[in-house]
Order: structure tokens, then C-alpha cells, then sequence
């Protein structure tokens, strides 16, 4: 899909605001605060827990009770802190009154974004209803406000609805829709819709920020065995489920998640339960939280352990063999996928995803093989392999996206390694909330019920639905060229609003029917920003417009 926009002879507004951008933020304070406790940072912001002692942000220990670490802070965000102490023994982890204050609140400047090239959030919606209220969370209340008909729906008794400048650009908006006469249109499953998408469709229960096809499939689970030809790993069944229209969007590419333990990971599960990851991610997907993606369960095999553990540890006499394991994933495994599935193969699309002896496996084809740039190590048996712990202690940082959790049900030995784990990641120049993140599931066990619980916010958190192209952006508020200046050698730099995933190729004409291009930009990384292009300016006239098309 490509969209147009004309220069306009204007010069760049330079306004600035919040953005769901994040600045990673140093944090540090001096303080003895003895055994089995650790420094926190809480403030008014979601990023350093909204004010939730049980979600502080945990710093690590250096040499001289420093306490460091650096943080991700939304842009532009009006920042109050405050460093506090808490112990980290599970039994108090999610006691609210286990803290003590170490400084007063204090502000801090959070560098600010550009504005964001429209106003709040543009909301479309299929009905038949003959009228539509959408009734959202404005901060403090609900409030409703009526939608406007703007053109046909699928059907005779069906209308396209629309409502422009409600919520706030890059926030959450919370809503559900009504007829004014006291029926509502709720997700399915109940509750109301939560997205950060700014603009998007809602076509039968699911947000889209694109246009979506009529009709779209359901999503589905495969089963397929793939043979090894990795050494002492035998072939097994794998699990494939697709998202969503992924029958009738036939030019779409989906980013794939890698789970370990396949047998229990989509309903109805193996003899330990289910981690029920088809329908969490179904509920993700359909309300606009996490990203359309291709899930894959493999199959565990007799010999888990293992097959799970890197190849410098043992267990009971048996060296691991993660390395042969890898090998199977990645060179059977995923090609199958790849050759079978319309997938984005990058690693910024590629994750892994696996619990116990499975944390430890996606610990180490995340750190050792660039495959894999997003990875979920959930529960981590990692006191089963004190020297590859070790060897990742002594590392730097790799690419990678990390969510670290354990379960306050779990031994505090467990608990510890994995904050220690989270302390190497701080150590080695990854930030809390943007690369890095610990999660404590608060009473939770060693299993696949604590697991299942722990995964919606490990898909929004790997896969944001906000970090793909939005189509609907992009159409509705196509980006603005500017001439910003000419020099004397008839050199015109060009401003433009970059939204996140495009690419952007200048075009120039001197006639308006001749195009020629020019430069093409990277994909933007930035939810939304100002970009400058150079290109030459002939006299006595030059036309320019930017083409524009999402990456994958």
C-alpha cells in the first residue's frame, strides 16, 4: 500500500509533547541498605510504577552501595521519584508497606518529542446500528460521544462510523460502543477495549490499524512433525498457530514466536496444563495490544534436560546439548516455517519463548545465536547451569529484547538467580522497560497456570501492536513536506513527519507529471518525528512528494 503528499510551502511547527517513545534514564544513589534488600525507584509514571510500590523499579548493587541503573522514562513526561528500599525476600516482594523511604520526591526532565501529526485518536467502526456512541475513559470518567456516519458498511444494514480527536495520541484508550438506547458493543469475552493504537478500525470485535478485509478467518492451529538433522535430537511435531485473516491478508508477513515445550503451550495442553498462548494471543491481537504473529510450539523430547541445557553444564553425568538443540530450531525448524508460512524472518521479528528448563534454553539462543532478537525467559532453572551463567555474566550487551520473571510461589533461591540475571542485563547497558524487564508474579508457582497468567504481558511487552506500520495513520494523515530552505547552490532541505515502520522515497518533479526519485530513508524507529531530506533544486521551479511504504 503507498501513499502521496505534495510539498506545501510552509515552514516547520516545532512543537514538543509526550510521545510513547522512551529516554532511557540514569538513575543512582549511594546507601547502605544492608542484607536482602535492594534500592527502587517509584514515581507518579507508569514507567517507575504509577505510584505502585509492588512495581518499583529495581537498581543493582556496585561496588561503594552504589545503586544504579538506567531506565526508560516516556518521553516528555512530567516525572516526580523518589529512591525507597525494599527487601527482596518473595515473602514481602508484593507487600505494599514493605518499603522505606531513602529520599523525598524529586522531578526530573524527561526530554521531550516532537507532537504527534494528528490529534488524539481517530476511531472507525462497522455497525448496524443507526446510531453510535463511543463511550471511553477521558482520565477521571466515561464519557460518551457520538460517532458520524461516513460511509456503507458490508451490508445494506450496515454503516461505516467515525470519531476524530478523542483520548490521547500515544496513550491508551479505553472504551466500548453504544447505541444510546442501552446496548454496548464489548470485546468478546467481556470487559471493555484497552489499545494504544492511534488509529485503527474495529470490524466485528477486533482492532485493526489497517484496512481490514471484509470477511477474516479465524485463527488456527497446525500440526506438523519436522525431522533433525542435528546430532542426538530427534525430529518432533511442532505447533503452528496463525492469527487472524491470515488467509485472506495474502500479502501480509508475520513475525514468528519460537516456544520450547510445545506440548503445553496451546490448548488443551499436555499432563501439565496449558498455557492457553492461542487464546491469549487471539484476545491480545483482537484488542489492538500485540502484534498479528505466527506462534510456533515444539515439541519437548525424553530427553529435555538436557536438550535444554547449554553444553558447558551438566546435570546427573549428562552434558547438555542446547547447542545440538539450537541447531534443530534453527536449521530445521524455522526453515520449515519460513518455506511454509508468510513470515519476517529479522530478528527484530523473531522471539523465543520457553519457562524452566525452557527460560534457560531461550536465555541462551537469544545470547548466543542473532536469530533470535526478542526472548521471554520465564522461571529459569538457572542454578542449573552455574558455568553458563557465569560465561553470561562476563558478556556484553547483545541486541536483544529480555523479559525476566519468576513467580514469588518459587524458591527464593530461584527468585534470587533470576534478579541476578536481571542485574547483568542492568550491568551491561540494557534499560529497565525498554530492553530489559523483570516481572515478580505475585503468589505464583512453579507452573503452567503461572505461566499462562505471566503471558499477556510478555507478547505486549515483546510484540506491541504499536510497534508495526499503521496503515490508517499514514492514509488519513499522510506526512507534510516543508521547505525549510534553499542555500545559494540550490539545495533545498525538506521537513517531514516520519511515522514509525514507514520508509519514505522523495520524489521531484519539475512539471508535475514527470517524477524522478530521490532518496529513500531508513525505516522510522520513532512512534512519530521530524525528519530532514536534502535534494537538489534547479531553477527556476522543483516539485517534490514523498512516497511512502511500510517496511515489514
Amino acid at each position: 500500500m503507498r501513499f502521496f503528499a505534495i510539498v506545501l510551502c510552509l515552514f516547520v511547527s516545532c512543537a514538543r509533547a509526550a510521545s510513547p517513545h522512551k529516554e532511557p534514564v540514569t538513575f543512582s544513589i549511594a546507601n547502605d541498605v544492608g542484607s536482602g534488600n535492594s534500592v527502587f525507584v517509584v514515581g507518579n509514571h507508569a514507567d517507575v510504577g504509577a505510584n505502585d510500590i509492588t512495581k518499583a523499579i529495581k537498581l543493582r548493587w556496585t561496588a561503594g552501595n552504589l545503586w544504579t541503573g538506567q531506565i526508560a522514562i516516556q518521553s516528555g513526561a512530567p516525572l516526580q521519584y523518589k529512591f525507597i528500599r525494599r527487601s527482596t525476600a518473595i515473602g514481602s516482594w508484593c507487600n505494599a508497606n514493605n518499603v522505606v523511604d531513602l529520599t523525598t520526591t524529586q522531578p526530573q526532565s524527561i526530554t521531550p518529542q516532537p507532537a504527534a501529526p494528528y490529534v488524539g485518536k481517530t476511531i472507525y467502526y462497522l455497525s448496524g446500528w443507526s446510531h453510535v456512541d463511543l463511550v471511553y475513559n477521558n482520565g477521571s470518567t466515561f464519557v460518551g460521544a457520538a460517532m458520524m456516519k461516513v460511509g456503507a458498511g458490508r451490508t445494506p444494514n450496515e454503516s461505516l462510523y467515525k470519531i476524530s480527536g478523542v483520548g490521547e495520541a500515544g496513550e491508551n484508550i479505553e472504551f466500548v460502543f453504544s447505541d444510546g438506547a442501552g446496548s454496548f458493543d464489548n470485546p468478546p469475552g467481556g470487559g471493555n477495549y484497552l489499545t494504544k493504537i492511534d488509529i485503527f478500525e474495529v470490524e466485528d470485535g477486533n482492532v485493526f490499524p489497517y484496512q481490514p478485509p471484509p470477511i477474516f478467518s479465524a485463527p488456527t492451529i497446525l500440526t506438523h512433525f519436522v525431522d533433525s538433522s542435528a546430532t542426538n535430537i530427534p525430529g518432533r511435531n511442532v505447533h503452528v498457530y496463525l492469527p487472524r485473516g491470515y488467509n485472506e491478508n495474502t500479502s501480509r508477513r508475520y513475525p514468528v514466536i519460537y516456544f520450547h515445550d510445545g506440548q503445553n503451550v496451546f490448548d488443551p495442553g499436555g499432563p501439565f496444563g496449558s498455557w492457553s498462548a492461542d487464546a491469549t494471543a487471539t484476545n491480545e491481537i483482537r484488542a489492538g495490544r500485540m502484534r498479528e504473529t505466527i506462534m510456533v510450539g515444539i515439541d519437548n523430547d525424553s530427553a529435555r534436560i538436557p536438550e535444554y541445557q547449554p553444553p558447558n553444564d551438566s546435570y546427573q553425568g549428562t552434558q547438555g546439548r542446547a547447542d545440538a538443540y539450537a541447531s534443530f530450531v534453527i536449521n530445521n525448524v524455522r526453515p520449515y516455517i519460513d518455506n511454509n508460512f508468510r513470515t519476517l524472518s529479522d530478528p527484530k521479528n523473531t522471539a523465543t519463548i520457553g519457562s524452566s528448563m525452557g527460560g534457560l534454553v531461550s536465555l541462551y539462543l537469544g545470547r548466543e545465536f542473532t536469530t533470535f532478537g526478542k526472548i521471554a525467559v520465564m522461571s529459569p532453572a538457572l542454578w542449573i547451569s552455574p558455568n553458563y551463567v557465569g560465561q553470561v555474566n562476563g558478556e556484553t550487551k547483545k541486541p536483544l529484547r529480555v523479559h525476566l520473571d519468576m513467580g514469588t510461589g518459587e524458591p527464593q533461591s530461584d527468585f534470587d538467580n533470576c534478579l541476578s540475571m536481571y542485574d547483568t542485563h542492568l550491568a551491561q547497558g540494557y534499560a529497565a522497560n525498554d530492553d530489559v524487564e523483570f516481572v515478580a508474579g505475585c503468589g505464583q508457582a512453579h507452573n503452567e497456570a503461572a505461566w499462562s497468567a505471566r503471558l499477556p504481558q510478555v507478547l505486549d511487552y515483546l510484540l506491541p501492536a504499536i510497534e508495526q506500520p499503521n496503515e490508517l495513520a499514514q492514509r488519513d494523515y499522510p506526512p507534510k513536506l516543508v521547505i525549510t530552505n534553499i542555500d545559494n547552490n540550490n539545495i533545498a532541505t525538506l521537513d517531514y513527519s516520519a511515522l514509525f515502520g514507514f520508509t519514505y522515497t522523495l520524489q521531484r518533479s519539475s512539471d508535475l507529471v514527470t517524477w524522478s526519485n530521490g532518496p529513500t530513508t531508513l525505516p522510522e524507529n520513532y512512534p512519530w518525528t521530524h525528519r530532514l531530506l536534502g535534494d537538489s533544486a534547479p531553477p527556476p521551479k522543483e516539485f517534490w512528494r514523498l512516497l511512502a511504504n511500510p517496511a515489514p
